[in-house]
């Protein structure tokens, strides 16, 4: 008999007959909360580039988020990407995986990085080329100052990346304001193709709450 397991967000036993941990061992998430959790892979573009936004950015999720990033709650690392990992990781198969950088600083006194944590799990190499040289919270911002985050940003390493595919990686998209200002700097590493993957977007007021594959 397998181990007990436990939702790592609500904490109550994972029966046995949860679906995913039937075929998968690392599954950590009860059915409740992965059905409160709502995936929704939507997909949508930056600059012309395909990206997908795992969740909408719901209260759970926002709130999901504030204990992992927020409050240091390494344990959540995980639930993110639960139970789907393996199919993000075959969508994603012979892509480097560039993250969107924190302050050093607050990763320092978080412990990690929780955008590179986040997507760990999936086994894609991991090229942090990208820093952020001071602290911009951008959630305490108008939208005038978000746009400001490009002068934070810079490329600390300019590998080949000529014949290399990227997935640039972050937590939230909001404004789009960041991942605009990474994909500028990454542009200029003429990679073969770029790829965006979010773990949450706020909706647009014209944007749909539909489900979508993740294909």
């Amino acid at each position: 008999m397998p181990p007990t397991k436990y939702c790592r967000i609500c904490f109550k036993k994972i029966k046995n007959d949860d679906i995913y941990r039937l075929f998968d061992a690392k599954y950590c998430l009860c059915n409740a909360c992965q059905e409160e959790m709502e995936p929704l892979f939507v997909k949508f573009k930056v600059d012309g580039y395909k990206a997908c936004a795992i969740y909408d950015y719901s209260p759970f999720i926002k709130n999901l988020i504030y204990l992992y990033k927020g409050c240091y709650d390494y344990e959540l690392n995980e639930v993110f990407l639960n139970p789907f990992f393996q199919e993000i990781k075959l969508r994603y198969k012979g892509y480097k995986m560039i993250p969107v950088p924190s302050y050093e600083e607050d990763n320092q006194k978080r412990g990690f990085n929780h955008v590179i944590e986040s997507f760990k799990m999936l086994g894609i190499e991991t090229l942090p080329i990208i820093e952020k040289t001071a602290h911009h919270k951008q959630a305490e911002m108008s939208s005038k100052d978000r746009s400001e985050i490009k002068k934070y940003l810079v490329l600390k390493e300019h590998p080949d990346l000529r014949k290399t595919k990227v997935l640039i990686v972050d937590d939230i998209y909001t404004t789009g304001a960041t991942m605009k200002s990474v994909i500028n700097l990454v542009e200029r590493l003429n990679p073969k193709c770029i790829r965006v993957l979010v773990l949450a977007k706020t909706r647009a007021k014209t944007e749909s709450k539909t489900n979508t594959n993740i294909f």
